[in-house]
């Protein structure tokens, strides 16, 4: 039985993760949705999912019915709507978050841990939008200088930050019933 099961909605993607871990029999490929497993999970991760999903709230629902107890939710999404832009639009995002969505309790899940990363993104993100309005996607030069140089300053300053500001949330639920 696989230990890790990754879930696909895109057969493209889908394909290309069977062929990625044809290999590794830990891990299975599946497009179900996560209210449609017959089992239960110890840890269920939202990677950059949950903005994609227009129906947000009730993933989470559904998602912590499958969680065993004490398991956990772990969830990393977009942060701050005030810089949702083209990009966002174009990769099919539906929002971007703000912390108050994560005081939320959903079905007997705490709030355990929460973080914002990438400190730096979050004013190249917001300076982007304001001087490059038109543009939808990074060009390859941007990427790089982000990559290369922005992303070694983020991890430094999101430790002297202590997390309280960044591009991105992370947010870890346990199961608490």
């Amino acid at each position: 039985m696989a230990n890790v099961i990754l879930t696909e909605k895109d057969e493209k993607q889908i394909a290309d993760l069977k062929n990625k871990f044809k290999k590794n029999e830990n891990v299975s490929i599946s497009n179900l949705d996560i209210g449609e497993f017959k089992k239960s999970f110890d840890t269920i991760l939202y990677l950059h999912v949950l903005e994609h999903i227009k129906e947000d709230i009730r993933e989470i629902e559904n998602a912590a019915k499958k969680l065993n107890q004490d398991g956990h939710l772990i969830i990393m999404v977009p942060a701050h709507q005030k810089i949702y832009g083209n990009l966002d639009k174009a990769v099919g995002h539906y929002r971007r978050y703000e912390k108050k969505f994560f005081k939320n309790n959903f079905n007997n899940l705490k709030l355990i841990n929460f973080r914002y990363l990438d400190s730096m993104g979050y004013l190249l993100y917001y300076l982007n939008k304001i001087f490059f309005k038109k543009e939808t996607y990074p060009s390859k030069l941007k990427i790089f200088i982000w990559d290369k140089f922005f992303t070694p300053v983020s991890v430094i300053l999101d430790f002297f930050t202590n997390y309280k500001i960044g591009k991105c949330i992370i947010a870890i639920y346990r199961k608490t019933v």
